[in-house]
């Protein structure tokens, strides 16, 4: 029993998941350089999933984004738990045990995944371009939903689902018209295929009640 509790505790400051994602779900890690520093957790208590796009142009730009430090005090910045390219390789940036800052007021209940998609880059916050301009190729929601039924086998007590969108409402001044107000967050948006997506997961699209 001590030598268990020795590897449970050697798994969880390494980041590792304490049983790590198996299955058919090939996952390639690649943790952020800061992730030590993000917040331990359990995973006994995590209940949702968020679906973020990243609204940049690829996957090398989501990483340098990622790897930026924007929160001088803990010396961490915002970033999802996974990626999932647009030809459905995954990587993850984030273990599962620790606290990654990707939704406001949701992150320590919830494990986020980032598609890349470009969204309305580069003029997130132009009042004229304030729609979600790519689709999202079949193989990455393939990859999607095998790695989220791959979640809920790891970690039953996950039964919701929403999008970046659903949980982070804020409005912000147009950067062209200071008039005009635009929404914040708009992913993973219209092209996002939730009726099949639901399906196929069996998840609730409904928030949390927050305690």
């Amino acid at each position: 029993m001590k030598n268990i509790s020795i590897l449970i505790l050697l798994l969880t400051l390494s980041g590792c998941s304490i049983w790590p994602l198996g299955g058919d779900v090939d996952v390639r890690d690649n943790k952020l350089p800061y992730w030590a520093k993000l917040t331990a957790r359990t995973t006994e208590e995590l209940n949702m999933v968020v679906i973020h796009a990243t609204e940049l142009s690829d996957l090398a730009e989501a990483r340098e984004y990622g790897e930026r430090v924007l929160y001088s005090q803990s010396g961490t910045g915002a970033s999802g738990h996974y990626y999932i390219d647009r030809n459905g390789t995954i990587e993850q940036y984030v273990p599962d045990n620790r606290i990654a800052n990707h939704t406001s007021g949701w992150n320590d209940k919830t494990l986020s995944i980032e598609l890349i998609n470009k969204g309305r880059y580069p003029n997130w916050y132009h009042s004229d371009h304030q729609v979600m301009r790519e689709p999202y190729p079949k193989v990455q929601i393939d990859a999607l939903i095998l790695l989220v039924k791959q979640m809920k086998s790891e970690y039953p007590t996950i039964k919701y689902t929403q999008g970046h969108e659903d949980l982070d409402i804020r409005m912000v001044e147009a950067e062209n018209d200071k008039s005009k107000m635009v929404p914040r967050k708009m992913d993973p948006g219209d092209h996002f295929p939730w009726e099949r997506f639901l399906d196929e997961v069996g998840l609730k699209k409904e928030t949390p009640f927050k305690e």
